[in-house]
C-alpha cells in the first residue's frame, strides 16, 4: 500500500467517525483496526445523552453512585463539555440520512420521551435536585412525582420517590453507528486495514511519521491519528508519549425481544435502561478498573439485573439472550484527549471520551478533519488538548 496523507488506528466509532470525515474531504486516509475484545462501541447502549452524561446522570451517575455514595454531590463536568456533547448530538438527525445514503447502515436512531432518571430514595432525590439547580431548567420539565413519571412509563416500580425527564436525549445503536461510519468512509474512497495490529507509532524526533504493523512492515504517512480507545495510552507509550487513558470496564446484559416496554431512556444509581429497535431491553452499565479483563462477572451481571427488576419490575421474570463487557478509554478528568501535542508534529490523538464517546463522536471527528484540512473549527478544541495534564511528551 503506498504511503496516505492519514492513518487513522482504531475501527471503532471515534476512528471510523474520523475516517469519513476525513475521506469526504478527499484526504487520502487509511484505517487501520484489529477487533481486539471488548472495544468501547460494545460498552455502549448508545444513548445520545448529552446533558445528564455531563450533570452526572446516565452512566455517569452509576460511577459516582459507586465512588461515595452521593456524598459529594454530582460530578458535574465543565460547561463547555455540555455545549460540545449537545453541538455533536444535534448532528445526528442528518447523519442518520447521510450514514444511510453513503454507506447503507441504518443507524436506528430513535428520538423519544428523552431521558428519565428515577430516585429511589430520599439521598437520590437530593442528588436530583442538585443537579437540577445547576442546570437552571435547561433541558429539564423539572423533578417530576412518581405518577407523572408514571405517565411516561407505565411499568416504573412503586418504589420510586419521583426523577427528572432531560427532554431530547435519544439512541442508537452503536455497532450499527459504527459500521455505518466505516463503511461511508470506504464509499467516500478511504482504504481499511482490517485485521491489522498495530504494533506501536514510528517516531523520529519530533515526529511521528507512521506506524509499525505487526508483521515488521512499516507505513508511513503525513499524520497518524491515535483512535485506539482503551489501547491508545500504549500505543502513545510506543513513542514515548505519556497519554493518561485507562480502561474503564462496562458489563452489559441483553434481554429477549420484548413487546413495547419502555417509552424513554431510563436510567438510575445502579443500571440504565434503553429498550432497542428489534425489543431487547439493554441494560448497563458497570463501570469498573479491571484493567485489559474485558470478561464479565457473576457480580457485576447479576447487579445489572437486580438494579433493573427493582425499577421495573416486570423484568423480573424476563430471559436473558446475551451478556458481555466492554472497555472505555477513560481520562482522569473524564474529558476526550483531541488534537494535536504540542512539540511533536504528525500525530492527533483522537480518544479517553470514556462514556459520552457515542454522542461525542460526531463532532470530535468533524474538529479532527477540519483541523488537518484547514478549515475554521466547528468548536474550540484547547479545552481537549494533551496539554492539560501533565508531561504530555
Amino acid at each position: 500500500m503506498k504511503s496516505p496523507e492519514v492513518i487513522v488506528v482504531g475501527g471503532g466509532v471515534m476512528g471510523s467517525a474520523t475516517a469519513f470525515e476525513l475521506a469526504r474531504r478527499g484526504v487520502e486516509v487509511v484505517l487501520i483496526d484489529q477487533s481486539l475484545p471488548g472495544r468501547a462501541t460494545s460498552a455502549s447502549a448508545g444513548g445520545l445523552w448529552p446533558i445528564s452524561e455531563a450533570v452526572g446522570l446516565g452512566c455517569g451517575v452509576i460511577l459516582h453512585a459507586a465512588q461515595d455514595g452521593f456524598h459529594d454531590g454530582p460530578p458535574i463536568l465543565p460547561v463547555v463539555f455540555r455545549r460540545f456533547l449537545q453541538e455533536s448530538n444535534d448532528l445526528f438527525p442528518v447523519l442518520s440520512e447521510e450514514l444511510a445514503e453513503i454507506g447503507g447502515i441504518d443507524i436506528e436512531f430513535a428520538p423519544g420521551p428523552g431521558l428519565i432518571y428515577v430516585a429511589l430514595d430520599e439521598s437520590e432525590r437530593e442528588y436530583v435536585r442538585r443537579i437540577l439547580a445547576s442546570l437552571g431548567g435547561e433541558g429539564s420539565v423539572g423533578w417530576l412525582r412518581p405518577s407523572e413519571l408514571r405517565e411516561i412509563e407505565p411499568l416504573l416500580s412503586d418504589e420510586i420517590v419521583g426523577g427528572v425527564l432531560i427532554e431530547g436525549e435519544h439512541q442508537v445503536n452503536p455497532m450499527m453507528l459504527a459500521e455505518g461510519y466505516k463503511r461511508a468512509a470506504l464509499a467516500s474512497g478511504a482504504d481499511f486495514l482490517g485485521s491489522t495490529l498495530v504494533e506501536g507509532l514510528i517516531r523520529r524526533g519530533d515526529r511521528v511519521s507512521g506506524v509499525r504493523l505487526q508483521d515488521g512492515s512499516d507505513l508511513l504517512a503525513e499524520t497518524t491519528i491515535n483512535a485506539a480507545g482503551a489501547w491508545s495510552g500504549k500505543l502513545a507509550a510506543s513513542a514515548d508519549m505519556l497519554l493518561p487513558v485507562e480502561p474503564i470496564r462496562g458489563q452489559i446484559v441483553l434481554t429477549e425481544t420484548l413487546p413495547r416496554t419502555l417509552n424513554a431512556c431510563v436510567s438510575t444509581s445502579t443500571c440504565y435502561l434503553a429498550q432497542k429497535k428489534h425489543g431487547e431491553v439493554l441494560i448497563g452499565s458497570t463501570t469498573e478498573r479491571a484493567g485489559f479483563d474485558a470478561s464479565v462477572t457473576r457480580d457485576g451481571i447479576s447487579s445489572l439485573c437486580r438494579g433493573a427488576a427493582r425499577v421495573v419490575p416486570m423484568l423480573e421474570d424476563v430471559w436473558v439472550k446475551r451478556v458481555w463487557a466492554g472497555l472505555r478509554p477513560g481520562s482522569p478528568d473524564e474529558l476526550p484527549i483531541l488534537g494535536p501535542v504540542a512539540s511533536l508534529d504528525g500525530y492527533l490523538n483522537a480518544t479517553g471520551l470514556f462514556r459520552t464517546g457515542i454522542v461525542a463522536a460526531p463532532l470530535a471527528a468533524k474538529m479532527l478533519a477540519e483541523f488537518l484540512a484547514g478549515e475554521d473549527l466547528s468548536f474550540p478544541m484547547e479545552p481537549f488538548l494533551a496539554e492539560r495534564f501533565p508531561t504530555p511528551i
